[in-house]
């Protein structure tokens, strides 16, 4: 029998051993071929899990200031600072002058009728806002303002009076009455004396003014009687006497 002989590599191992009896000499390896081309990607495996946090990191500029926002609400009143030192004391204002003037009659003085009472002597005379001859009845107002009238006198009825006697003691300026200034006395007897007075405030809003005491009856007498008359002020502004 004959038998064709064929290339080792040919057959496999099994048939080469039924064939010649033995396993087919060993074949040395080639040398590795050039690596093939990369095979197209895979898919995404699933995501790992997350890494411990990394230290924070520095710190970076600051960014531009933004817009002022709206004014809050006012805050509540604060306490009381303590009281300040007194300052120096101001330069000492000059005193107003004085204008008085007081006068006095000492004998009884027989009332009459409508008749002013005459005021023999001054006892005081300051400035030159109130004028008073000696053995006169008028006083005069030399300037405008606010003077106060104070009178004081002693009355006593003549003894040939039809009793009751009343009487009627009042102040003129300018010849007219100056309202609030009137005393009134009735006398029951002879016997009777009684003190009259009066304090009364007379507005000069133009002057020259003038000033007198006044009796209503004819049946009384008069003594020790003073007249003393004082400048207050100017008149306020927008008032008038």
């Amino acid at each position: 029998m004959f038998f064709r002989k064929t290339k080792p590599d040919a057959l496999s191992a099994q048939e080469y051993a039924s064939v010649w009896g033995c396993q087919p000499p060993a074949v040395p390896r080639g040398r590795r071929g050039p690596a093939g081309p990369p095979g197209a990607t895979g898919p995404t495996g699933p995501a790992g899990t997350t890494g411990p946090t990394g230290s924070t990191g520095a710190t970076g500029p600051a960014g531009t200031t933004g817009a002022t926002g709206p004014a809050g609400a006012t805050g509540p009143t604060g306490a009381t600072g303590p009281t300040g030192a007194t300052g120096p004391t101001g330069p000492a204002g000059t005193a107003a002058p004085l204008n008085l003037l007081s006068a006095y009659a000492t004998p009884p003085q027989a009332a009459s009728p409508s008749t002013a009472f005459i005021f023999d002597r001054n006892t005081v005379d300051y400035g030159t806002a109130i004028a008073h001859a000696n053995n006169s009845s008028l006083f005069t107002l030399e300037e405008p303002g606010v003077y106060l009238a104070l009178f004081n006198g002693t009355l006593a009825p003549v003894s040939t009076a039809s009793f009751p006697v009343s009487t009627l003691l009042y102040l003129t300026q300018d010849g007219a009455p100056v309202v609030g200034s009137a005393v009134r006395y009735t006398f029951q007897n002879a016997q009777e004396t009684v003190n009259q007075s009066f304090t009364q405030p007379v507005t000069v809003s133009a002057a020259p003014s003038t000033l007198q005491l006044v009796s209503e009856t004819g049946t009384v007498l008069y003594s020790d009687i003073s007249l003393t008359l004082l400048r207050l002020a100017d008149v306020p502004a927008g008032t008038s006497g």
